[in-house]
């Protein structure tokens, strides 16, 4: 059995424990189907350092996502959302599919976002769904940022709320390299998914033509965008200055002059959100254009004057990878792969090999380790450089079995 640490918050939806708890030894605490209801319990949870099997949490998180995603496809309020429980067992397994988790913290957002009006509880959706999301990628970063940027490179639908959540989970993962304080990357990462609200329904449309015609009054509120997405959050009633900053200001240019030391909290927040906005654009595909390499995107995004990575470029790369989890790469053994997660160094990551060095296709992907000789990534591929498409579940037992 092997432990992880849990926040009480991750139970908050549950009547009863789904699974038993621990403290750091070992000790078990509470059974599992104890009331959450009880006095007693609540304390245990909120007062003690509280882990539990990594097998059992996961299985209680499949069947969570299972019933959240049921309520999104059933076009249930928020409301109802926000309380939903894990489904039985049997049921969950029928239903669920690889990749649902992380679409439904799409659709979650996009429904938020959507309704942005002072009178709306929209800022309080966009929380829910910040919350969640630090739910799910607790230890499972890797495979959120597969999905966010395998998808993103595939195809340009919801692009605005893809973008925002592949921006929030970047953007942390750069934060935290940089040693930032905890308080300031939970503002980092609502000014992510919020950055666009300004020009949410525009930057779909935008993203799913081929060839967009932009008049005056389109180009006028591309510009405002920003100014006009500021202003709904203190409408809404957002009294962080910084978040509200680092919205304001995210595609400021200007800030790349400023010396890092002298910049305030949020034009902190705003260039590191500018700079990984620009990186994650790059990487995504639209209708009228192919994503870059993650390599391409780096040299575009990462680089200071010097044609060096400077303080966030450098960050960045050390913390996402120069090949992140989902981007395609070839390695030096000739066969072609999908990275699945991050490796111990920034240019070897773990990779699951699809296509042999012949250039046929393999009948189950294969687990490479970019760190072993013979095995060094040679170059980044766009995905229309590789004539197969991976089989998500057969990626899912190899991710699996990286867990155990």
């Amino acid at each position: 059995m092997r432990l992880i640490s849990l926040s009480p918050e991750y139970l908050e939806s549950e009547e009863v424990l789904p699974f038993d708890v621990f403290d750091a030894e070992g000790n078990l605490l509470l059974h599992a189907r104890q009331s959450l209801q009880d006095r007693t319990t609540r304390t245990t949870l909120r007062t003690r350092g509280i882990y539990a099997d990594s097998r059992s949490v996961a299985d209680w998180r499949r069947r969570l996502t299972a019933r959240v995603d049921a309520l999104v496809r059933g076009n249930e309020t928020l409301a109802v959302i926000a309380k939903a429980r894990a489904e039985p067992r049997r049921q969950a397994e029928e239903s669920s599919r690889p990749g649902e988790e992380w679409e439904a913290l799409v659709h979650l957002l996009d429904a938020a976002l959507r309704q942005s009006e002072p009178e709306q509880p929209w800022v309080e959706r966009v929380l829910e769904v910040q919350a969640r999301v630090r739910a799910l990628t607790a230890q499972r970063m890797d495979e959120a940022l597969f999905h966010y940027v395998y998808n993103g490179a595939r195809h340009a639908e919801h692009y605005s709320s893809h973008q925002a959540l592949r921006c929030m989970l970047i953007a942390g993962e750069v934060a935290r390299e940089l040693g930032w304080d905890a308080a300031d990357i939970v503002v980092l990462e609502r000014a992510a998914l919020t950055m666009n609200v300004g020009m949410r329904r525009l930057q779909d449309r935008l993203a799913l033509m081929v060839a967009p015609k932009l008049d005056d009054n389109v180009r006028k509120l591309i510009a405002r965008h920003s100014e006009d997405g500021a202003q709904q959050l203190l409408n809404s009633g957002v009294a962080e200055p910084d978040w509200i900053e680092a919205v304001r200001h995210h595609h400021d240019a200007a800030l790349e002059s400023l010396p890092y030391e002298r910049l305030s909290t949020g034009q902190r927040l705003a260039l590191l959100l500018r700079r990984v906005d620009i990186y994650c654009a790059k990487i995504s595909r639209r209708a009228g254009r192919a994503p870059l390499t993650a390599m391409q995107a780096a040299g575009q995004s990462c680089l200071g004057p010097d044609g060096r990575p400077d303080r966030i470029g450098a960050a960045l790369l050390k913390a996402l990878g120069l090949y992140p989890p989902g981007c395609f790469v070839q390695l030096a053994s000739g066969e072609t792969g999908i990275v699945l997660a991050r490796g111990a160094r920034a240019n070897h990551p773990l990779v699951a090999a699809l296509v042999n060095a012949r250039g046929q296709a393999l009948m189950s992907p294969l687990l490479r380790d970019s760190a072993q000789p013979g095995l060094t990534v040679r170059a980044a591929l766009r995905p229309d450089q590789v004539p197969v498409q991976p089989s998500m579940p057969a990626l899912r037992q190899l991710r699996m079995a990286l867990r155990s």
